[in-house]
């Protein structure tokens, strides 16, 4: 039995990515000599993990800090606090120079495909451009790689030559996972990156990141506020709310059994087209977000929680569980 339980850990796989504590503030700054007064709390204390080849969901309401959070994994923004590995290897720390080694393993797909694009460079030049600046490919090799990486997004090669005004939103963001893809990296970071788009060329993009998945065995973070989205493409679910994570699971076990009172409502908003599997008890939250400047004492969901209790307004609740790990006193 022994052997049995020791062969099954050393089957466990490693984190690809792991965060622990990572807290992201902004200064508020005011008067004559900038004198800073506050801090904007956007990422308040977030703790996850995600593994080889799946794809974890990060979803909540605009301005909870979800896109905050992947801009500081890739380095776009300065942690204020925490620590997050990727392959076991702390980066949380790296400078500038060793941030431009590790993009050829961590990259971002941006969710705007056309303010991520130089208007005044050809398609040619943004995709060969990563190439060239990591030396991977030198001369005409260059071109013939990004000859290669049109045809992986469904585009013909001879688009290169085109500005990124002349194409469709749709084909705007081919090209932007093309350049994320450009540097064969092992996880990428999904910004939303189908909510610029319309509904019809949204089931496209999926189905090309789903695609691409499997054929390069990418680990992806999965960035959201729709939940349509969030529930055909991701393995697991974190679901956040004013700079925390409350509640992560499987992403079937999330819409079966959600726990936390924001999940519920979340998914209670969420549009059922059968009107017979509709639930009738389903929360509706009420009020505005809080300002993450000036977040509430305690659970910072019980000012608009219909089931909170006093406990909630004086001791914040922590993320536990195993497998299903939910921030919530009705469920301790």
């Amino acid at each position: 039995m022994e052997a049995r339980m020791r062969n099954s850990e050393m089957r466990a796989p490693s984190p690809l990515l792991q965060v622990e504590h990572l807290k992201t503030y902004y200064p508020i700054k005011k008067g004559i000599i900038q004198r800073t007064v506050g801090h904007v709390k956007a990422v308040d204390g977030v703790s996850f993990s995600i593994y080889p080849g799946e794809t974890l969901g990060l979803v909540g309401e605009s301005g909870c800090g979800k896109s905050t959070i992947g801009k500081t994994l890739i380095g776009l923004e300065t942690p204020t606090e925490g620590q997050f590995f990727f392959q076991g290897e702390e980066i949380s720390q790296y400078s500038s120079r060793d941030m431009k080694k590790m993009r050829r393993d961590l990259q971002i797909i941006f969710q705007d495909p056309y303010s991520s694009l130089n208007p005044r460079k050809r398609i040619r030049d943004i995709l060969g451009e990563p190439l060239v600046v990591h030396g991977i490919f030198t001369g005409e090799e260059v071109q013939k790689r990004v000859d290669q990486l049109m045809e992986i997004v469904g585009l013909p090669s001879f688009y290169k030559n085109r500005y990124p005004h002349e194409f469709s939103g749709g084909q705007r963001q081919r090209i932007g996972i093309a350049r994320a893809l450009s540097l064969n990296p092992k996880l990428v970071i999904c910004d939303e990156p189908v909510s610029a788009l319309d509904v019809s060329i949204q089931a496209q993009i999926l189905n090309l990141l789903k695609d691409l998945q499997k054929e390069f065995q990418l680990t992806y973070l999965f960035i959201a506020h729709g939940l349509g989205a969030i529930k055909y493409i991701c393995d697991r679910i974190a679901v956040m709310y004013l700079g925390k994570i409350v509640e992560i699971a499987k992403a079937e076990e999330i819409f079966r059994n959600p726990r936390h009172p924001y999940t519920k409502a979340l998914l209670g908003a969420y549009p059922i087209p059968n009107p017979h599997l509709r639930s009738t008890d389903r929360i509706v939250i009420q009020g505005d977000v809080p300002s993450p400047a000036n977040p509430p004492n305690g659970c910072r969901f019980h000012t608009r929680c219909p089931i909170a209790k006093a406990i909630c307004r004086e001791q914040e609740p922590l993320l536990k569980g195993a497998g299903h790990s939910v921030a919530c006193f009705a469920h301790d």
